[in-house]
């Protein structure tokens, strides 16, 4: 069970890549594994089954904390998953 951070969290990256997906339209499916170990984390994806990435995207616990609530941080967010999505799909 997630706790209220967590669940956070979740919600704020299933409405990023949500809207990515919406915006860039190069994807319909995503599969994503995110870690947490003290204050770094890591997501892999899948999208529409590929996945030519096999390094993680690094994220710092800050900064997904500060794009709960704020515009700045939620657009750097949007845009490092944007970069990454690009390298999963293979368009470098």
């Amino acid at each position: 069970m997630l706790g209220p951070d967590q669940e956070a969290i979740k919600r704020l990256l299933t409405e990023t890549v949500e809207q990515l997906a919406q915006e860039d339209k190069t994807f319909n499916r995503a599969k994503l594994v995110f870690t947490e170990s003290d204050e770094r984390c890591g997501l892999t994806a899948e999208l529409d089954g590929i996945k030519k990435e096999g390094v993680p995207l690094p994220l710092e616990l800050d900064l997904l904390e500060d794009a709960q609530t704020g515009a700045g941080p939620r657009a750097q967010l949007k845009e490092a998953l944007r970069l990454y999505f690009r390298r999963v799909m293979g368009q470098r």
